[in-house]
This record gives structure tokens, sequence and C-alpha cells, in this order.
């Protein structure tokens, strides 16, 4: 059981410390190298590396930012009264781990509660499930037929305008409360202003020695609560109790800022038809000045944040009109033509003449010229109130990203919303027990945390304080990692086949920048950990840079991203394309070694220093990626049979 971290004084003040001296050795290090330690022989190389290290000082920087104020949480007295919904989202996982999470759901200790399945396989099985333990069962409508989906933030979005609870806790299938969960946080909503409670995912599964790399706790420890030290704490889409205010005020803000845009772009589009109607008769140019007449004037309706309905009225009149006058102007050269046939003698055109004239208002009304009609049909429909486009036209967890939990909480953060982390453990799940299970979590987080980036910058997001901003893009930043870390991986075995190397030289300057550094950021980064292992997550920060590339490339190739669902069961495949990289990487650099060590001792090299420290370097390399090899042939113990905790 993960434990609480409370934090004195002398410890904060003691990290302060540790950072000012690491952030100041780590610029020493990095000007120098710029200035006076690039091998100007093979720039090729050395920029790329010198590059990748102010990659990693930057993250230092942004670590520790993050690390410089921690608050010490502590429960407040629940409030005398308040209703929750308890939802337990699921999709396929089995009605046995659903009934768990149910059960452990209604044995929750507050009075005024719901407890609903939130079923999004719609499976008569679990309506029964849940009739049968006296939960509510919430599944999707017709209204979601042939409509965008959006995974576990449609699920909810669902449940909540169908429930009105003033709060929601929010729960995955397999994660089990503790009693005592609501008692302890309801008491943060005090603040009017708070719109959720993040409290730890902790995992009872967990194998010996984590081989999968699943332990959160640095996460869900320092990290979550230095972020929450600057108002910026995550929600992370489980073990959370939210405000269902902030929810919905946030949900139709998102629907007017999204009809708005829609209406901007409907404008900009009908402008551009307006252009197109330039005849050579009166009737034309005076619909098109008509028309433009009107997308102005709605232009202005819409910059003064007039009622979208007043705008849209706006835009419909202008249509109207403006069909109206090619209608009579179609009208006009009818009755030119059927007027000549009159004055031929043709009664029967002097008749339809003369019914015409008398009938035009009428005529243009139930007359308009196709291509401006259609246009207008599909430009009103982008524009539509009822937002026809989605089943539910205010989506209230965001739906911009596959992680929905981070994009809502940077919402939250940028409408004026404060949030808080309290760091007692209160639910416990199900972590991945094979690697390519806990590879396509990993792959889903990054890639929607690179979306987040790429839709909603949040360094240029308005709302957010500069603080705030800078603890969101500290998490964007650390998925870019791959990208650099390739750079640190191959620069030995560059070394061993070529001897060419990053440093002008190894030198005693080198050693007495970077060794300080090294080791400064060593310590900070473990006396923030407070006793926490942190070397897997070590291990896995550098074996995973094919899956972080491989995240960013896919949100920036534009490929259509769809979310997920982790298993919940151990998946026997030992796929060996989950691991080639790494197994390419450490083959390359044993070769490598071998390949130098010979001709050292062959008399071909004589830098004994640069073979040494690249030695040293591919060993560290080999450690770190061979930790994803050992957890593909991983096997469980014969006797794991792993269960929750029970609350003390």
């Amino acid at each position: 059981m993960a434990k609480r971290y409370e934090h004195s004084r002398t410890y904060q003040l003691v990290v302060r410390i540790i950072g000012i001296l690491t952030v100041a050795s780590g610029l020493n290090y990095i000007v120098w190298r710029y200035a006076y330690s690039l091998n100007t022989q093979a720039l090729w190389f050395s920029i790329p590396m010198v590059i990748a290290e102010t990659y990693g000082i930057i993250d230092m920087l942004l670590f520790v930012m993050m690390s410089w104020r921690q608050p010490d949480r502590r429960p407040l007295p629940p409030p005398e009264k308040a209703t929750v919904d308890v939802f337990i989202t699921t999709y396929n996982e089995p009605e046995t781990l659903v009934e768990k999470t149910a059960r452990a759901a209604l044995s929750i200790d507050w009075p005024d509660k719901n407890v609903y399945i939130l079923d999004d396989g719609n499976r008569e099985s679990m309506r029964k499930l849940a009739t049968d333990l006296g939960c509510g069962y919430i599944s999707r409508g017709q209204e979601w037929d042939g409509k965008p989906r959006h995974a576990k933030a449609g699920n909810i979005n669902n449940a909540l305008l169908q429930t009105s609870g003033e709060f929601i806790l929010i729960l995955d299938a397999d994660q089990i409360p503790m009693p005592s969960i609501l008692k302890k946080t309801l008491g943060f909503f005090a603040d009017p202003k708070l719109a959720f409670v993040q409290t730890p995912q902790y995992f009872y599964n967990l194998p010996p020695g984590d081989p999968f790399g699943n332990e959160a706790s640095l996460f869900y420890g320092p990290i979550q609560e230095g972020k929450d030290g600057w108002n910026a704490a995550y929600f992370c889409g489980s073990n959370a109790v939210l405000r269902r205010e902030a929810l919905m005020q946030l949900g139709i803000r998102e629907y007017v800022e999204t009809m708005e845009a829609r209406e901007s772009d409907a404008l900009k589009l009908l402008a551009e038809k307006a252009k197109k109607l330039v005849g050579h008769d009166p009737q034309s140019n005076a619909a098109m000045q008509q028309l433009q007449s009107g997308i102005e004037e709605a232009k202005l309706a819409l910059d003064n944040h007039a009622p979208l309905s007043q705008v849209t009225d706006l835009v419909q009149q202008a249509v109207s009109k403006a069909e109206l006058l090619l209608s009579k102007s179609d009208l006009a050269d009818i009755a030119d033509t059927l007027k000549g046939l009159a004055l031929q003698g043709d009664a029967e055109a002097a008749d339809v003449y003369n019914h015409v004239v008398a009938s035009t208002d009428s005529l243009a009304q139930a007359t308009a010229r196709d291509d401006i009609s259609n246009f207008s049909k599909e430009m009103l429909e982008r524009i539509n109130l009822a937002r026809s486009d989605e089943a539910v036209p205010v989506q209230a967890l965001s739906t911009l990203s596959i992680t929905e939990d981070m994009a809502t909480a940077m919402h939250l953060h940028a409408s004026g919303w404060n949030s808080v982390f309290y760091p007692e453990v209160l639910a416990y799940g199900l972590a991945p027990e094979d690697l390519g299970t806990a590879l396509k979590q990993r792959l889903r987080w990054a890639q929607g945390t690179i979306q987040v980036f790429v839709r909603d910058n949040p360094l240029t997001k308005k709302g957010l304080t500069f603080a705030q901003r800078l603890m969101y893009f500290s998490t964007i930043y650390s998925y870019l990692s791959g990208f650099f870390n390739i750079v640190l991986l191959l620069a030995p075995i560059i070394y061993f086949f070529t001897g060419i190397a990053p440093v002008a030289s190894w030198s005693w300057d080198f050693f007495a920048r970077f060794i300080p550094f090294f080791i400064l950021n060593k310590i900070l980064f473990r006396v923030v950990a407070r006793g926490i292992p942190v070397w897997r997550g070590e291990q896995y920060n550098l074996a995973m840079f094919s899956l972080d590339m491989r995240a960013v490339l896919s949100v920036l190739s534009g490929k259509k991203l769809t979310f997920v669902v982790t298993p919940k069961e151990r998946q026997d495949s030992k796929d060996f394309r989950l691991v080639w990289p790494q197994v390419l990487l450490i083959g390359l650099t044993v070769a490598g070694a071998i390949f130098a060590v010979i001709k050292y001792l062959t008399g071909n090299s004589t830098e004994l220093v640069g073979l040494l420290v690249n030695l040293f370097w591919g060993a560290y390399n080999i450690i770190m990626l061979s930790v994803v090899i050992k957890a593909l042939y991983y096997k469980l113990p014969e006797d794991w049979n792993p269960k929750p905790p029970v609350e003390a």
C-alpha cells in the first residue's frame, strides 16, 4: 500500500537548495558545451548530441519548478449533506470484475449516493447484474447510432445527462474504492471554485520487481503533488471526485465556443458564395449585395457575442432575401419571353404572362435557385443549434483527445476552476500483466497527450496561468524524449565503429562540469521521490524511445486514433516485434564494443579515456534497454493470486 507523504519546511528547503544547485551546474555545463566542447570536425554528430543534452536540461528545469512547492494535503471535514453519483465505466470487462467494483462502491460510507454501471457494451447480462446488485444501469440509446461515440468520455457525457448528483465519483471497471473515499475527499469542496479532487491510481497486482514498469507511485506522489502546488493537478480519468456544476459549465462553454466557430466558418463560406453571384443583370447584383450585407450584419452580431440563434436568424433572412431577388430575376426573364410570344398572337402565352406578372411575389417565394438553396441548407446545417452531428449537444468531458482526462482538467483550469490532489490511496486497480498490453496503454497515453498539444496547446491557451502552462507542457514535453534518447543510445555505437566523439575532447574540463551535474540531478530525483523506487521508471523512460517516437509521428501524420480499452487479463502473446528496436540497439552496442576493444588492443586506437567512457555508456544503455526484453518473457509466479487490500 502506498503511503501519504507529508512535507516539512525543512524537507522543502532541502529540495529547493538541491534544485538550485542542480540548475546552476546544469546551465554551467550546457553553456560550456556550446561554447567550448563541440566537435567541429563532426558537427553532424556533435550538434544532435548537444541538442539532446539541451532537451535534458530543459526537462530538469521543469522538474525543479514542479518540485518547488508541494502542499501538505490533509482531509477536511466532509459536508453534512451532499449527493454523489458513483460512475463505474465499463466496455467489455468481465462481469465478475465489474461486480467486485460495484459491491465496493455500494459499501462506500456515504448516505446520499447512487451507484451506476455505465455499460458501453450495452449487455443485457450487465443490465441484469446491475439490477441484482441494486445499482443503476446506463447505456447509450439510439441517439448515438451513426454518431461519434468518443469512447469513455462519451460514455460519461451520456450518463451526466441522465443523473443529477452534486458530485460524481468516477471509477474504472477494475478500481476497488475504499469505504472512506468520499469522506476523505468531499471536504475539499468547501472551496466553491474547486472542480475536482484526484486521488492516486494504485495497483494491487504488481508482480515482484514491477517488470512492466506499471508502478505509478512517483507520478501519483511527488509529481502530482508538485503540480498541485501550482493549481495544476491532473484529472486522471478515475479515482476522482468531480463537481457536476464545473463539468456542466465546461460543457456549455465548449458548446458555445464550438457553435461560434462553426458560425464563423459558415459565414466565411457563405461570403465566398456571395461573390460568385455577380451577374450581368441588376437583380443578380442586388442579390449579391443583399447576401453580403446580411453576412456582415451576422458577423458583427457574432463578434458582439449575440445569442447564436440571433446570428442564425440573420443568416437565414439574408439567404431568403437573396434567393427571392434571384427568383424574381428568373421570373422577369420568363415574363419577357412570354410577352414576346403574346405580341405575336399567342393567346395562351398571353394568359401565362398575365399570371406571372400578377403572381410574381408568390411565385418567387415558391421557387429558388437550386445552387443557392442547396448551399444555404448545407451551411445552415453546419450551424444547427441542435448540434445534429453529435448524439448529445453538451459534451462536459472533453472529446478533443483520446486522453479525455488531461484535456478536461486543462479546460477546467483555463475556466478558472481549482483542483486538488489528495495523495492517500483510496482505490486499488489492476495493471497490465504482460508487455504487449502495457505498451498499448502507454501508446494511448502518449498519443492522447500529443493530441492535446497539437489541438489545444497549453502554452497558448487562454485562461491558464504561466505556471499551469508549464505544468501541462512538462508532461507533453516528456513524450518528445524518444527523438533525443535515440541520439544518446546511438552515440556510443558511433564512437565504437568510427572513433568519432560528440565532444571536442574527453578533457578534465568536461568531467569537472558533467559529473557534478549528473550526480546532483540523480540526488534531486531521489530526494523528491522520498524513498519511492525509481529505477524501473528510469529504465522504461529510455527503453520506450521507439514508442514515444511512434506516438508523436502518428499524431502529426493526421492518422485517426481510437481509444483502445486496456485488457484486464494477462495476454500470453510474446511477439518479438514489440522489442526489435531495443534488441537491434543492444546487438549493435555489443558488436561495437567488441570491435573497439580489439582495435585498441591491436594498437589501432590510443584513446583509452574515450574507450572507457563509451564502454560504460554502452553498458548503461544495454541495462536500460534489456528491461523490455525481460518483460516480454516474464512469467508470473505459479501461486500468483493478488487481492485488493482491505481498508484498516
